[in-house]
């Protein structure tokens, strides 16, 4: 098991942990848990959020951005890896080796009790998605150099844990987060706690340990309040072999102003 490699975000990442919904939904240690989509489906399946998007750390996934895509009219995925962003393109342009959601389409389609048809909901998620941008969370403006006007809710899943060294990175990432973010606006949050590794396609992952006090704290210095925070935590084991997580918190905020 190499340490401290090129973590693959890209298809072996994919691969890895999303290749079929049954095995993700099952593994209480993945970061695409049941628990974390319902809580995505719930927030923005009911129509309380519209306007535009930015999701911090896509990744290479969509699964956190497919109820929201019924109701906002610009959503932007960004990403610091550029593997990541490749997969997200290849799916837009509707590339024949792009990677196959279609079960995760149907599993959030599933939830809202909807008969859409999934190629419905995936138009409307190409045509939501205006750019897949790199972003990098240690930088004042996230996206530079591009400059976007602040958005009504910004999206983050699993991504400030593993891209900050140290806490007082991590404080700066979240405070540079909030910048993008209206006044008024949402952050719609989820996060491991208490994990220092994932292994990731052979390579092992350092990840921040933090504890739910310490990220809610981190979202109120930077102007964030009125939480709805929900924490799940992880089953006891006697061995870690996907990550050493002790649970997961998924949080909604309101930026103040």
């Amino acid at each position: 098991m190499a340490t401290g490699g090129k973590v693959p975000w890209g298809r072996e990442y994919l691969n890895e942990f999303f290749i079929t919904l049954d095995a993700d939904i099952n593994n209480e240690e993945g970061e695409g848990s049941m628990k974390t989509m319902e809580f995505f489906h719930d927030v923005f399946g009911g129509g309380s959020y519209s306007g535009r998007l930015i999701d911090i750390g896509s990744g290479s996934t969509f699964y956190q951005v497919i109820s929201a895509s019924k109701f906002f009219s610009e959503i932007v995925c960004s990403d610091y890896d550029k593997d990541a962003r490749t997969e997200l393109e290849k799916w837009l342009k509707k590339d024949k080796n792009a990677f196959d959601w279609t079960s995760y389409f149907q599993y959030y389609l599933d939830l809202e009790g909807s008969s859409e048809k999934i190629e419905d909901r995936e138009q409307k998620l190409r045509q939501a998605v205006k750019a897949v941008v790199h972003c990098d969370v240690h930088q004042p403006n996230p996206t530079y150099p591009l400059t976007f006007e602040p958005f009504d809710v910004v999206t983050s899943a699993f991504c400030v844990e593993a891209a900050s060294p140290d806490r007082a990175a991590y404080a700066k990432a979240v405070a540079n987060i909030s910048t993008l973010s209206k006044p008024g606006g949402t952050i719609v949050f989820a996060t491991y706690i208490g994990a220092t590794f994932c292994n990731i396609g052979g390579v092992k992952a350092k990840l921040l340990p933090i504890e739910v006090e310490f990220v809610v704290q981190t979202f109120k210095d930077a102007g964030f309040s009125d939480f709805n925070t929900f924490f799940y935590p992880s089953p006891e084991r006697e061995e870690s072999k996907i990550t050493d997580v002790k649970g997961i918190l998924l949080f909604t905020a309101k930026k103040s102003g």
